[in-house]
């Protein structure tokens, strides 16, 4: 009897590749799906791949050529929405940008890149999820709920030996699915997370001289006492994990999470600690470390003047719409127009909807040179990564001929090559 072919839920970042589908069933129902992979299994597709000129259906070669007319008509081509693409398509997106001169960005908002600039910064210190799996004796959810957003999480990562499970301690605003499986729950306002994780900081520092604790606890506020009581532990893990979320969406400063980031290295001093961020940012991470291996810089990338350059926000996709600063736009999204458009501020949606789109797309747009795009695991095969950096292969599910992205990316590349040599 053949056994069920294991497949890839791309259903969040944590990108289970324990998922057993029987293909030559007929319903094809996933085994071992949380709700997400549930709902990202039964995602309708098409049964034929088309491509759209004007709105026009058109063949893929057609497409191509007009994908590569607008691009190098523009003077200042912009490239974003790479979070949505496979590794693979993503490399080709870069290549593009190159011989385009053009703007690359990983996402088509600001919203969240603070995480970036902690990291640049001041590092991180991190693990997969097999470390702290069989290494964690703590872990700390900091102001996020791993049941909703990634709910295999906890399974992934506690070992089945009844000895070796792991202490759970759920930082947060609000109870939440998380807290209810936690050994302890702080309740603490988000307003004032940044000014907790100062006094744990402080606290720790001041870890090995007793004697000036012991002077202090009678005049700690509520929140250092909240502190005091976190902070013990903290220092008494042999191996601790710290998971959070995004505390703030501010574009370019986070005080929780460049704390977090300085929390982690005191921590280090005393006992082991590693930080993982809970991404629900699509395949942005991949994104990211493409472009940083391709340019050196991890995102908002202009090439402009023949070489890679970057300067923090002022080449991100939303300030040169903001701008007007770019004449065409290719983009990829899972999402529809509508929901694409209204996450830009309004000065950045009005220039995105009148210059020249190419779109990369699973739902039908607006755009000049639409191709629609198949779904990661489902009807398109490449490579992507999970929140911890691991590189997963994503196989599809569909055996059907659909083209993939970084094979329509490659067409205009070439395509923009065999131009420049006429």
């Amino acid at each position: 009897m053949q056994k069920p072919e294991k497949f890839v839920c791309a259903g969040c970042t944590l990108l289970c590749d324990d998922i057993e589908i029987d293909t030559r069933a007929d319903d094809r129902r996933p085994k071992n799906t949380c709700t997400l992979g549930n709902r990202y299994f039964a995602q309708p597709t098409p049964p034929t791949q088309t491509h759209l000129i004007d709105g026009t259906a058109a063949t893929l070669e057609q497409a191509v050529k007009a994908a590569a007319e607008l691009l190098r008509k523009s003077k200042s081509p912009l490239i974003c929405g790479l979070d949505h693409l496979s590794t693979e398509a993503q490399q080709a997106t870069w290549k593009i940008a190159d011989i385009a001169g053009a703007t690359v960005d990983t996402t088509l908002t600001n919203s969240g890149r603070s995480s970036l600039f902690s990291l640049q910064k001041i590092g991180k210190v991190t693990a997969t999820l097999g470390e702290i799996k069989s290494r964690s004796d703590l872990v700390v959810f900091w102001f996020c709920d791993p049941e909703i957003t990634h709910p295999r999480l906890l399974e992934r990562i506690n070992s089945k030996t009844p000895d070796r499970l792991h202490r759970i301690i759920v930082v947060d605003d609000r109870e939440t699915a998380t807290t209810k499986l936690a050994n302890r729950f702080i309740k603490v306002p988000r307003e004032n997370a940044a000014e907790l994780l100062v006094h744990v900081r402080n606290q720790i520092a001041q870890h090995g001289n007793t004697q000036a604790l012991k002077s202090e606890l009678d005049t700690l506020s509520a929140i250092e006492n909240t502190a005091n009581g976190l902070v013990k532990e903290l220092v008494n893990a042999q191996y601790g994990s710290i998971f959070f979320g995004q505390v703030t969406k501010h574009s370019r400063f986070d005080l929780a999470g460049d704390s977090m980031a300085r929390l982690i290295r005191s921590l280090n001093d005393v006992t082991r600690f590693v930080s993982l961020k809970l991404r629900s940012d699509k395949n942005a991470q991949s994104a990211e470390n493409v472009l940083a291996w391709s340019s050196g810089f991890p995102f908002a990338v202009n090439h402009n003047l023949g070489y890679p350059r970057q300067n923090g926000l002022e080449f991100s996709a939303e300030s040169m719409l903001g701008r007007r600063q770019c004449d065409a736009i290719l983009h990829a999204s899972h999402l529809s127009e509508t929901e694409l458009v209204e996450q830009l501020p309004a000065s950045a949606r009005a220039h995105f909807q009148v210059i020249p789109r190419i779109a990369f797309s699973t739902q039908t747009t607006a755009a000049n040179v639409h191709f629609q795009m198949g779904i990661p695991g489902i009807n398109e095969s490449g490579e992507h990564c999970r929140m911890d950096n691991v590189s997963m292969p994503l196989k599809k599910l569909h055996p059907d001929d659909w083209i993939p992205a970084e094979t329509i990316l490659d067409k205009i590349r070439q395509e923009l090559i065999a131009h420049s040599q006429i």
